[in-house]
């Protein structure tokens, strides 16, 4: 099972980004379930809130069009997975000696949700968000090679 992340549905929705067709062919794949995937409910959240923004996405979507992208999600074969009651106590141990501050906090969590659900993988275009978190397999899947 594979975590599709923010970035990989992003692109997907951005016509102009430069990874739109890579990441619109794994969201459909994974949709169409020709590949065991899953979604975070944080990550449809953080999706909505990136396309909706005209700052971060141009053209940004309406949010009519965003919560339909986000129903599109929810009727499709990917998996939603979401924290489970010992999500929060994860992530206060996975937080251990590391210095984590600010938004980095949404990563361990997603992390966390991930572990508690049986998912391992994560496809991501931030790699450096997840690395050094043992047992979790990061792929970049825009990276050459």
């Amino acid at each position: 099972m594979i975590l599709l992340d923010t970035n990989i549905l992003v692109c997907a929705a951005a016509s102009k980004s430069p990874w739109h067709a890579k990441a619109k062919e794994l969201r459909d794949q994974a949709a169409a379930g020709e590949i065991e995937a899953c979604v975070a409910a944080q990550v449809l959240a953080e999706f909505y809130a990136v396309v909706t923004d005209p700052r971060r996405l141009q053209p940004a979507l309406t949010p009519s069009q965003a919560r339909g992208e986000v129903q599109n999600y929810l009727s499709s074969r990917l998996r939603l997975i979401l924290p489970k009651e010992t999500t929060l106590a994860r992530v206060l141990h996975m937080l251990g000696s590391r210095s984590i501050r600010g938004g980095k906090i949404f990563d361990l969590f997603l992390a966390a949700t991930m572990f508690d659900n049986g998912v391992r993988t994560i496809y991501t275009e931030n790699e450096g968000d997840f690395k050094g978190l043992p047992g979790i397999e990061v792929i970049n899947p825009f990276s050459a090679g």
